[in-house]
Parts: C-alpha cells; sequence; structure tokens
C-alpha cells in the first residue's frame, strides 16, 4: 500500500482495522497539517520528562486554550524543562511547530543563558517565526553573557546580516553589549 490520497480501509487486513473509528479518515494521519509527530526524549525517561513532554504538546497543540497553555508554561518553569525544551526544539522538524518551543523558552522564564549560541543558530533561520522567538530568547535574558560567547555569537551572525533582519538586530545588540564591557 502507498502513501497517497486515496487511502482504502479495505486494503488493510482485518488484523489491523481492529478498532479503527469509522469518523476518522485515516488519509489525514498522513497530512502534516492535520497531524504531526514530535517524539521528545528517549524511551527511559522519568515521570518528569513524560509529564514535562505532555506540556510540551499542549504547547504546540493548535487546539489548546491559552488557559492550557499558560498552565502548561508554569508546570515546565517549575520542572526546569531546560534541557527537554531544547531537545524539542532540535528534534522538530515543523517549522510552526518548533517555533512554538522556541516561544516557550522565553515565555516560561527559565534562564537559558548557557544556551545562548543554541538560539543565536536559531535567529539565522529563514524562516521568520523561528528566527522572531530565538532573537526574542536572547533579547529576555538578564544574565549577563560572557565575553567570548558573545564574539561567537557575533561570527555566526555576521554571515546572515544581510540575509534576515533578525541577524542583523542580533549582532548590532551584541555589539552594543561588547561596548559597554
Amino acid at each position: 500500500m502507498t502513501h497517497n490520497e486515496n487511502f482504502n480501509l479495505d486494503e488493510l487486513p482485518e488484523e489491523l482495522k481492529g478498532d479503527i473509528i469509522p469518523e476518522i479518515d485515516p488519509a489525514k494521519l498522513f497530512d502534516e497539517k492535520e497531524y504531526a509527530t514530535l517524539i521528545i526524549g528517549g524511551d527511559d525517561g522519568s515521570k518528569k520528562d513524560i509529564q514535562n513532554a505532555d506540556f510540551i504538546s499542549i504547547i504546540i497543540n493548535n487546539k489548546a486554550t491559552r488557559e492550557e497553555k499558560d498552565e502548561a508554561l508554569v508546570k515546565l518553569k517549575a520542572n526546569k524543562a531546560n534541557a527537554l525544551l531544547l531537545s524539542a526544539i532540535s528534534k522538530t522538524k515543523n517549522l510552526q511547530q518548533k517555533a512554538l518551543i522556541i516561544a516557550a523558552c522565553w515565555e516560561t522564564g527559565i534562564d537559558f543563558s548557557k544556551d545562548y549560541l543554541v538560539f543565536v543558530d536559531l535567529i539565522c533561520s529563514t524562516d521568520f517565526n523561528v528566527s522572531f522567538e530565538a532573537f526574542t530568547v536572547i533579547t529576555e535574558m538578564d544574565a549577563e553573557i560572557d565575553k567570548t560567547i558573545l564574539l561567537k555569537a557575533q561570527e555566526i551572525l555576521k554571515p546572515f546580516i544581510d540575509k534576515n533582519d533578525h541577524s542583523k538586530d542580533a549582532f548590532e545588540m551584541i555589539k552594543e553589549k561588547l561596548n559597554s564591557l
């Protein structure tokens, strides 16, 4: 059976039909706009990691309410979910979802200053939302960033200054920080 728009439930072997609910069109399961799979963490995840993965899935769920998303952000901060958020960002191919997870990094208020260069790399993205949210993460950081990290950040951003407004803005912001040291 090949992946196509004309999915036929009758083509499935009987043992695979199981409890398929007739109201669900199985062809929609292959539509990335309808459904996307995000694998966060590994098989050995702790209970806290599993809960945090659930909170991340709420954040990227376009059907979740603002209240549900706000509660998920509070829980992610309380659980210090830095590593899991970074893992989700690196593993997510869907750019819309990636931007939402990056936004969660600054919305939670978690300190990502040790991961400054990760967000600088993301600023260089050709996707506007990914770049914008990553830029917001670094602008919202309160912690002092080491001079060597700032210099590395400028090296990363330099080739993208003419390609991406956020790269240019970040480069200038870092330049100001360096001048004030």
